[in-house]
């Protein structure tokens, strides 16, 4: 069953995800062979990104009230080692190395939250978006996949009064290959 994506997508979310990864993974036990180096780079990350969003804060408020802009923002304590960009590159790179470990367990993964949540696809009412083209005297079928595995066709042409099975597809593109009811 797929999932999805673990990291959350906002920001105010993804700093209490960073916090709680990076609490979880400073208490494994040295077995797990995480390094000084890399803890501290998850470390920076982490107060990089809080940081990024104070400033953010400190951002917007200064636009709503700019007769304080010179006291509005102050760096947190310990805001002092510069990050590259690409926090989030890294802590997915991370994530990898920890999930081939071989002490890694589900467990472990959801504690750390980075596990996805299963996709559900209801069956019932999903409507993929269809789009026809004609090209050689034949009908060229595209669709976007999404999470469904594939797409079951069916067809009712000229005088046929119920829907029959054209065809099950799992490719993303289809080509009814049946000869025209009218020429040309």
């Amino acid at each position: 069953m797929q999932t999805k994506y673990y990291l959350p997508h906002a920001d105010k979310d993804r700093e209490v995800w960073l916090t709680n990864f990076y609490t979880v993974v400073a208490a494994l036990p040295l077995a797990w062979n995480i390094g000084a180096p890399q803890l501290l780079s998850v470390l920076n990350d982490k107060n990089a990104f809080t940081y990024s969003l104070v400033f953010l804060e400190a951002a917007v408020a200064f636009k709503e009230s700019s007769t304080s802009s010179k006291d509005a923002f102050t760096p947190p304590v310990g805001m002092l080692i510069p990050v590259a960009p690409g926090i989030f590159q890294r802590i997915t790179f991370f994530v990898g190395q920890l999930k081939k470990n071989a002490l890694y367990t589900e467990a472990i993964g959801i504690v750390l939250k980075i596990i996805g949540a299963d996709i559900v696809v209801d069956l019932s009412t999903a409507h993929p978006i269809l789009d026809l083209s004609m090209g050689g005297g034949l009908v060229h079928i595209k669709y976007v996949r999404g999470h469904a595995e594939g797409i079951i066709l069916y067809c009712m042409r000229g005088t046929e009064t119920t829907f029959t099975l054209l065809a099950m597809v799992t490719k993303t593109t289809y080509t009814d290959t049946r000869p025209n009811l009218v020429v040309g």
